[in-house]
Parts: structure tokens; sequence; C-alpha cells
């Protein structure tokens, strides 16, 4: 599977909110040809784009997504945070029939905001049997999840290649784990890639876990000279929010 060295974050979410099909459009008109979404599930199990774990920060509501009905959620009216630009949620569904029609590529996250072994069974097994709905998507997509027991539950699909997620605060105090039980793992289950944060890299550490792992993409790399710093560095993708970098160009960080 060959990923593009960029992409989009939610899609164009600084023009648009994040996780709408408008959002991904303005991206691919702009020359995405690969997106990241996150996938929660409703309480009565229908699949939906959303991030957060409550509503608040996008439709200043204090309820958490997946503890309503996909009738009420489709009912939101999500803002903007700085914009204003209005919106609503999009199904699972809705944006894989626009995927299709629009021939694109998808990283699709499993978002797990509720600690609950049954539901984190369920939205895996949900998100399979829907992705298996679209036979002519299976090259196209690959999934990843920070959820432990979601990419345990993943080992069982054969047709999807999967991004092993992590998240580190202390690159000296994780470097053990990372070395050998999340290595051993990656292995293990042949994953795509390793998908670290920005924030505990650096030019050193990036060539180790390339050489270790392979490929590296990396998300939380915000600004233009972080994005151009990882292309320096040679990140072989990047997760980046704004649709004009695209146009960025690795830097002389000597």
């Amino acid at each position: 599977m060959r990923i593009d060295k960029f992409i989009s974050h939610r899609g164009a979410n600084t023009d648009f909110v994040e996780n709408t099909i408008k959002s991904f459009e303005i991206a691919k008109n702009y020359g995405f040809r690969w997106f990241e979404i996150d996938v929660q599930m409703s309480k009565d199990g229908e699949l939906f784009l959303f991030h957060d774990k409550t509503c608040q920060r996008l439709a200043s509501l204090n309820s958490e997504a997946t503890e309503m009905r996909i009738d009420e959620l489709k009912g939101l009216e999500i803002i903007h945070p700085t914009l204003g630009v209005k919106a609503t949620i999009p199904t699972f569904k809705e944006y894989l029939d626009w995927a299709i029609k629009n021939d694109v590529y998808t990283n699709v996250e499993i978002k797990i905001n509720k600690n609950c072994l049954s539901y984190k069974n369920s939205i895996t097994i949900k998100v399979l049997d829907t992705l298996n709905g679209y036979p002519e998507m299976q090259d196209k997509i690959f999934i990843s999840s920070f959820s432990n027991t979601v990419m345990k539950f993943l080992e069982q699909d054969k047709k999807y290649q999967k991004g092993k997620l992590h998240y580190t605060t202390n690159w000296d105090e994780d470097f053990d784990y990372i070395n050998t039980t999340l290595y051993s793992d990656f292995q293990e289950n042949k994953y795509l890639a390793l998908i670290i944060n920005y924030e505990c890299l650096s030019q050193h550490r990036l060539e180790y876990l390339r050489q270790k792992f392979g490929k590296v993409f990396v998300y939380s790399a915000h600004s233009d000279y972080e994005v151009e710093t990882l292309l320096s560095w040679g990140a072989d993708a990047i997760f980046v929010d704004k649709k004009e970098q695209i146009h960025l160009k690795a830097i002389n960080i000597a």
C-alpha cells in the first residue's frame, strides 16, 4: 500500500468543521488523496464520524457522543470553533459513499472514548462488517486505534492493513516499551507503520524508529515549521490540519 507524504487530518479542519464531508471535499479539491477519520458508535449501534468524547467543543452540549442515538447526533448543529461555520455529523457509510465516488484513500481510526469491553468489541465488529459492504475500498483503507483491546480484536481480520498508534510524553521512560513490547507486537501483526506523536521526536529518534519499524507516520505537528522539520527528518507520512501544508518542503535544519 502506497501512502502519500501528507494525510489530511479530519479533512481541511482549519477551513471547515472537522470530520465532515465538506471538510474532506475541500481538502480533496486542494490535492489530498489520503484522509484520516475518527469513527465512533452511537447508543443504538450506528457508526458516525466524530473525534471528541463529548459534544461540548463543537455543539456546546455536554453529552457523551456514544450515549446519544444516531437521530440525535444527526440532528446536532456542529460549529467550527473559530470560523463559526455550521455542519452536521456524517455517518461512516456516508463517508464511505463519498470516498468511493471520489476515489480517495482512508485511515479509519476507531476512536475509543468509552472504557467498556463490550463496546470495544461491538464497534470493531461493526466497522469491519460495514467495510465488508464496500469491497472496492479494501486496498484503499488502513485501520488504527489507540486502544490495545481494539487492536487485539482486529487481529482476527486479515483483509485490511493496520497502523500501530502510539503516544508518549516521555521518550526515555517509554523507550524500553517501544523497543521491546511494542516492537514485538508490531512484528507479530505485520503493521503497516508506527504512528507516533511529534512532541517526542528528534531527528535521531525518528531515524532510529524508521530503521527499526520501517515506516513511521507522525501526528500532532501543527505549525508549518514542525511539518517542514519532519520532512527534513524523513518522516514517511504526516497528518496535517491545514490544506496549504501539502505544498511544504523539507528545510535545512543543520
